[in-house]
Order: C-alpha cells, then sequence, then structure tokens
C-alpha cells in the first residue's frame, strides 16, 4: 500500500504517551501531520516526544485530564492554538481493571464488586470524554468542512465479559453514543465532511494497561503498531465518507492493496469484534 500524506492536518491523540495512543501519534506525525499529544501527566508526554525523532515538531504536549470539561476545553484550545486546525480527534485515553483491585488479572473481579466510584470513573473516561470532546471540536470541523472522529473502544467480547464489566461496559456505551453521533451527522449534513469510526486493536494489547501474569507470553498480546495503519488512513482524505464504521487493526494488512485492507478490518458498528 503507498505512502499517504496527512501534511498540513492537524489531529488530538488523547492517552498518547504510552501504548496505542503513542503508536498513533507517533504514525501520524510520520506521515505528516501536526499532532497533540494528550495525557494526564507529563511524563508520558515526554515519553512520546522523546521518540518522535525527526518527526518531533510536529507534535506537542498538552496535561489535561479528559474526565474533566476544564481538561476536554484545554485539549481542544491547544490544538487550535499550536495548529489552527482540528482535522481530527483521536479519542483513546482509558483506564483498566487495575484502578478498581490491582490483582484483577488473577483474581477477576464479579460485576457486583466495582463501588459506584469505580463505575463513574470508567464512564466519566470512556463514555463521557468521547463524546463531550466530539461536542468541543465539532465547530472548528463544521467550520473547516471536514473533521474525523475515531474513538477506541474494545472487543466485543471484552465488553460482554462477566469479569470486566466495568471497562467493558463503559466501552459499549460509547461505542453506542458514536453510532448515534454518525448518525446524527449524517441525518443533519450527508456532505459535511465530518465523519464517525470505530477503531479497535482486535484482542488484548501489549500495552501497560495488560500487566503480567504467571503463564502470559507478551508475544501473544495484539502489537499496538496494528494501529498505525488504519489510523493514518482514517486521518487522510482518502476516508472520506466513511463513516459508522468499526475496523479491527489487527485484521488491517498494511502490504495489501488499500480496499482489500479496507475490506478485511471493517464492518458497520457492531457487527464484528
Amino acid at each position: 500500500m503507498a505512502s499517504i500524506s496527512l501534511d498540513g492536518k492537524a489531529a488530538i491523540v488523547t492517552g498518547s504517551g504510552s501504548g496505542l495512543g503513542q503508536v498513533m501519534a507517533l504514525a501520524l506525525a510520520a506521515a505528516g501531520a501536526g499532532v497533540l499529544v494528550a495525557d494526564k501527566r507529563q511524563g508520558p508526554i515526554d515519553a512520546t516526544l522523546g521518540q518522535a525523532g525527526d518527526d518531533a515538531a510536529r507534535l506537542t504536549g498538552c496535561v489535561a485530564d479528559v474526565a474533566t470539561e476544564d481538561g476536554r476545553a484545554a485539549i481542544t484550545k491547544a490544538c487550535l492554538d499550536s495548529f489552527g486546525r482540528i482535522d481530527a480527534l483521536i479519542n483513546n485515553a482509558g483506564i483498566g481493571q487495575d484502578t478498581i483491585r490491582g490483582d484483577y488479572a488473577t483474581s477477576p473481579i464479579p460485576p457486583w464488586e466495582p463501588a459506584p466510584e469505580h463505575l463513574h470513573n470508567f464512564f466519566a473516561v470512556h463514555t463521557i470524554a468521547p463524546l463531550r470532546l466530539a461536542a468541543s471540536v465539532l465547530p472548528t470541523m463544521r467550520e473547516q468542512g471536514t473533521g474525523r472522529i475515531i474513538t477506541v473502544t474494545t472487543s466485543l467480547t471484552t465488553m460482554t465479559r462477566n469479569n470486566m464489566t466495568a471497562y467493558g461496559g463503559a466501552k459499549a456505551a460509547s461505542e453506542a453514543y458514536m453510532a448515534g453521533l454518525a448518525m446524527e451527522l449524517a441525518q443533519e449534513d450527508e456532505d459535511s465532511g465530518i465523519t464517525v469510526n470505530i477503531l479497535v486493536p482486535g484482542g488484548a494489547a501489549d500495552t501497560p494497561m495488560v500487566p503480567d501474569r504467571p503463564g502470559l507470553d507478551r508475544a501473544t498480546l495484539t502489537q499496538p503498531i496494528v494501529m498505525a495503519a488504519p489510523v493514518i488512513w482514517l486521518v487522510s482524505d482518502l476516508s472520506a465518507g466513511v463513516s459508522a464504521r468499526r475496523f479491527i487493526g489487527k485484521d488491517w494488512d498494511p502490504a495489501a492493496p488499500l480496499e482489500e485492507a479496507i475490506t478485511s478490518a471493517g464492518a458497520p458498528i457492531g457487527w464484528n469484534g
């Protein structure tokens, strides 16, 4: 597949201080986009900027908490201040089951264990934040006549797994919100130039959110690099008109012809895991 240029575009990637977000931020910058690296702490932001090499000038950081309205406003403002536009919002920030209990990998968390504050935190980060960030960037995207809203959720099997209810339930709700947003924008104006899509790695990913445990071979986990090729395409002009779709990173073959890669990795939201 030929390389795709994102020269002149600007993207926000939340939770891009590590893991999937870091890979996507670096890939977008390597393709030519200006990238706002948004994370809750400065240390992870510095780590991503330090990995950028020759592309470092295309990245800038923003310390902000996506779970707060002030944090979301700061992220939007930082992108506009740095690049003068917002072409893509990648909702990637997330929290894991370890925020409930650190030993969850070896001692599963039943559905009745998460306290109200745990559930609130999962929904604040995974469900409310993506929708409210979308609302924050939509005025700019409407003015530009183009925009991409891409939300990272999880496999459908994880959404319905008994010991992942706090995490999976919030991700499922986020996906439902994004489906509704895509349909609403299409009804408002099919030619608005703004699309909404889901991107998932396609399995437990080799990121800090998946802890080591006895018997785990991290080589068997989905590698974060699977997010790079599909996110570049989704941000590009080549994905114009593609909305309300769900793409699985590990099913995207960067070596295949573009149309073949799109077909093998994507389906309407909610149709595949």
